[in-house]
């Protein structure tokens, strides 16, 4: 009986799957073309996104760990890793910068130092954190269906401006869907965490993700439409989400990429 024990242990020890879940997003423009697909990974707090077609194409993956962000570029076989200690560094030399660009400012004769500094203030208004990150709002406006799915219907503002509306669907619902969002809300939390100390610009597009949203709406969101200038512009869609065995490599960097770092060279 304790070598049956021991080996059920060992097994389990040396067992390289995790339960986790899975799910395929597709963005289409309003004719219904395809721009972009993504496919989207988590398990126990972790997340992994892959995309492919769109910005970035299928050459860069984004990996949250709960405390840091693995980017992957597949095509340099490297990544970066991306956490407080980076962003504390990021945040160092922009003053660095900018402790530099005051000193020869100070060292212009004064009609050239008012003709540097009215070009620059724009700039450095931002850069000085007179500009704040503006919060993603939003809004329940009623009951909706969607591929015959009940959902909630929600309006997303980024500013005055509406951004989205959202159909998001009762967890319950949807298989693994708990489990998703548990992780995009843990990511929106150290999201947030990362960007207190940061200059206003920069935390304003780092703070624009995916969890901002999902923090503040109740159901998982199974179709959104995008607008800009008030003109619908994209849909996306959920294809396919199941839970599933996931391995471990899925969380992590290929052993083959290098790590590398931001600032070499700079």
């Amino acid at each position: 009986m304790n070598k049956l024990i021991i080996a059920i242990g060992l097994l389990v020890l040396s067992a390289p799957l995790y339960a986790g879940v899975a799910l395929d997003m597709v963005r289409t423009d309003t004719s219904g073309g395809e721009i972009e697909r993504s496919q989207i990974f988590a398990q126990s707090g972790m997340l992994r996104i892959d995309s492919g077609g769109g910005q970035f194409s299928s050459a860069v993956s984004m990996i949250f760990l709960g405390d840091k962000f693995l980017v992957l570029d597949h095509d340099e076989k490297s990544y970066i890793i991306m956490d407080e200690a980076m962003l504390d560094a990021v945040s160092s030399k922009i003053s660095d910068a900018m402790k530099q660009m005051e000193a020869q400012l100070a060292s212009m004769p004064a009609e050239q130092r008012a003709m540097a500094e009215q070009m620059m203030q724009g700039q450095m208004s931002g850069m000085m954190g007179e500009q704040e990150a503006t919060p993603i709002r939003v809004e329940a406006i009623g009951p909706g269906e969607w591929q015959g799915r009940a959902c909630t219907r929600y309006a997303v503002f980024d500013g005055p401006e509406k951004s989205q509306d959202v159909c998001a669907a009762p967890l319950d619902q949807v298989d693994g869907a708990a489990d998703m969002m548990e992780a995009f809300q843990g990511m929106a939390v150290f999201v947030t965490k990362l960007t207190e100390s940061l200059p206003g610009p920069l935390s304003a597009s780092i703070s624009d993700n995916p969890g901002a949203i999902m923090e503040q709406i109740d159901g998982f969101p199974v179709h959104s439409v995008e607008y800009q200038y008030g003109q619908a512009s994209a849909e996306v869609s959920l294809e396919s989400i199941e839970e599933q065995e996931l391995e471990a490599t899925v969380f992590a960097a290929p052993d083959e990429y290098e790590l590398q770092d931001p600032f070499a060279g700079r």
